[in-house]
């Protein structure tokens, strides 16, 4: 997905289509899941939480996610994963008050939090080089 790179602090990417480019890119949606938990968490420390899946009889932490949260302004991206299906929500907050949540398709759920990212990046390095990451790739 090289083609979606920014040239310039204004540049807009369609993020619907950076969504379905990346999930079509990544068909292992709990590796895409991944790569996205440990890039969001580089970049925005404690705003995002990953929970990893227990690694069973010896209770290692195992590198299978089993929640992802990002908290960006008044909005929490969620994505939590059970078994083979991948629940998603976007919630608003009022006051640290949950007024809303909404249950989303991982196509809409990922293009929201693309596009909540896009509007982070333009007046933060971390957050615009984490979406570059995530758009265009790279080493994680």
């Amino acid at each position: 997905m090289s083609d979606m790179g920014f040239s310039g602090p204004g540049e807009q990417v369609d993020m619907q289509m950076a969504a379905s480019a990346l999930l079509a890119d990544n068909k292992d949606v709990r590796m895409m899941l991944r790569v996205l938990g440990k890039t969001l968490q580089d970049a925005f420390g404690d705003r995002v939480e990953v929970t990893h899946a227990s690694g069973g009889l010896l209770h290692h932490s195992s590198e299978e996610i089993k929640n992802i949260t990002v908290h960006l302004g008044p909005d929490e991206y969620q994505a939590q994963l059970d078994g083979r299906s991948v629940r998603c929500i976007v919630g608003r907050t009022s006051g640290g008050v949950r007024i809303r949540n909404e249950e989303l398709p991982i196509e809409q759920w990922l293009g929201r939090l693309l596009t909540a990212l896009q509007k982070e990046a333009v007046n933060n390095q971390s957050a615009r080089a984490a979406l570059e990451k995530v758009i265009i790739g790279g080493p994680i």
